[in-house]
């Protein structure tokens, strides 16, 4: 039993290698009810989940409440946005150097109780979206306990899942998120597969780029 992951960022029309355009996104949407799937959390899989998938989002953007949720609803459809806990209500500064991606506002904290209210689910992506293979063990405590402590303050309930920044981790990163989260995400090109896949190694697959029904369905 393999149940897809789906990874976005942005959801909008303007233009940056983060965004999937709202019209490509509802396809997207429109393709998965016709062909009768289900969304499902982390916490609802299990070995009966056929035709069922998990949609995730990364990084909070501002455009998910805009964009993103009045098609969720109209479709029927559920997500996990994971967070950057000290940059709620900002921007993406950890993108500042990459000339290719534009500077895109983070979903303040009204925004993330609509997210909320309307049935999806958050998730930590840090503290500061920082590299976590390259701080000391006491950043690394901070960047992922205490981002838990606050998104769950925020919320006021738990937290579960963690997404790695950069897809980077090693066991000393597992090892912090294992005391924190019943689930972790990666970078890594597969369908979850919860007999084989550790749950703090969880593939995903990208939806970033435009996508014909095909490789939807390959998907």
């Amino acid at each position: 039993m393999k149940i897809p992951i789906f990874s976005y960022h942005s959801i909008g029309d303007d233009k940056c290698p983060l965004s999937t355009d709202t019209k490509d996104f509802e396809k997207h949407l429109i393709y998965l009810k016709k062909n009768n799937y289900k969304s499902i959390f982390f916490g609802e899989v299990s070995s009966s989940n056929k035709r069922n998938f998990i949609m995730t989002f990364d990084d909070g953007y501002k455009d998910l409440i805009s964009n993103c949720l009045p098609l969720l609803k109209k479709y029927n459809f559920k997500a996990t946005c994971f967070l950057v806990s000290d940059k709620i209500g900002k921007i993406n500064d950890w993108d500042k150097e990459n000339k290719n991606i534009k500077t895109k506002k983070i979903m303040d904290e009204s925004d993330i109780r609509i997210w909320i209210k309307n049935g999806m689910k958050i998730g930590s992506h840090s503290k500061n979206h920082k590299i976590l293979t390259k701080i000391d063990q006491n950043e690394l405590t901070k960047e992922i306990s205490s981002s838990k402590i606050e998104l769950e303050k925020l919320i006021g309930e738990e937290v579960v899942s963690f997404c790695y920044p950069y897809g980077k981790f090693n066991l000393d990163v597992i090892n912090e998120v294992k005391k924190n989260y019943s689930f972790a995400l990666t970078t890594l090109r597969a369908r979850y597969d919860p007999n084989k896949h550790d749950k703090y190694l969880i593939p995903r697959i990208d939806m970033g780029k435009k996508l014909s029904n095909l490789k939807l369905f390959l998907k």
